[in-house]
């Protein structure tokens, strides 16, 4: 992936090590409250290795099979490694909470705590449903990421993988301004809940598969789930019409999803689709006018 030439840091590249420096600083000033002193920077440096490995596998003049999956791949390994670091930095850095703030927002706009008043309509198979949908998300981008590597469409999988890690990495930032647990822990509104999320067969193994691959638990503003399944839907609207329509319910469910499961306040929903917009429209342009024009004028010339 990465079409500047093979002697140059990819755009990927570039953001991944710009965003390492962001954090790893982040993680300094972390330092003053925190227990885990030398745990984050030993992630960092197993993170920096794979950005050096995926540098000094582009110089290579040509890559085997292996090689070739590890640069498809290594954005997501490089991602998943950073967020599960989090746990041990976002804590330590901005030590207020904003649950409480958030939850009147939503109260002040829709009369009521989302959380609670969606209990009407709760009930063991739907429960499964809505965290099949919530787990859905993950996967997500694959399948117009998929889309795009099988129809050999790498200048618009590069574009399209830079423009996910855009909406990503600004959306990290966001849990470092605002650090926010959701309504799922935030007290006054657990005090309300009077029905408890069981399913039938899949809540629960979901919902703990999910408390260990999520091990940060400010990670609710903005909601990293409606940014990156917004995202996707625009991006399938640009590449895959057909895509998009079936995906469209789909999506929309995962939304409602965010409520059901007490994972999201409305405004973090409504946050992330703002910060996806935002994502997409600057990394796209971003990457239109440094690398797409970089090459254009590199022919010319």
């Amino acid at each position: 992936m990465g079409i500047f030439n093979k002697k140059d840091i990819s755009i990927i590249d570039l953001l991944n090590i710009c965003f390492l420096a962001v954090i790893f600083v982040i993680y300094l000033f972390s330092m003053a409250h925190s227990p885990y002193l030398y745990g984050p920077f030993i992630v960092f440096l197993l993170a920096g290795t794979v950005i050096g490995l995926a540098i000094l596998l582009r110089r290579k003049p040509k890559n085997n099979k292996f090689e070739r999956i590890f640069l498809a791949a290594y954005p997501l390994i490089y991602l998943f490694v950073i967020f599960e670091s989090f746990f041990m930095i976002l804590p330590y850095v901005n030590l207020n909470r904003y649950d409480q703030a958030l939850a009147s927002i939503d109260l002040f706009f829709l009369g009521v705590n989302p959380t609670v008043w969606i209990e009407q309509f709760v009930n063991p198979w739907l429960t499964d449903f809505m965290y099949l949908l919530y787990f859905f998300y993950f996967p997500l981008p694959l399948f117009i990421l998929g889309y795009l590597y099988r129809n050999k469409r790498f200048t618009d999988l590069d574009q399209s993988v830079f423009v996910y890690l855009v909406v990503y990495y600004s959306a990290y930032i966001g849990y470092f301004i605002f650090p926010a647990s959701g309504p799922r822990f935030y007290e006054p509104i657990l005090q309300l809940q009077t029905k408890s999320l069981d399913g039938v067969f899949l809540a629960l193994p979901i919902r703990n598969f999910i408390n260990i691959l999520e091990p940060n638990k400010l990670d609710a503003f903005p909601s990293l789930h409606s940014a990156i399944s917004f995202t996707t839907l625009m991006m399938m609207a640009k590449y895959n019409k057909r895509m998009f329509w079936i995906f469209l319910p789909i999506i929309s469910g995962i939304f409602v999803s965010l409520v059901y499961c007490r994972y999201h306040y409305v405004v973090d929903i409504v946050a992330g689709v703002a910060w996806s917009v935002a994502g997409f429209v600057t990394g796209h342009w971003f990457y239109n006018r440094y690398v797409v024009g970089k090459m254009e004028n590199f022919i010319k010339d």
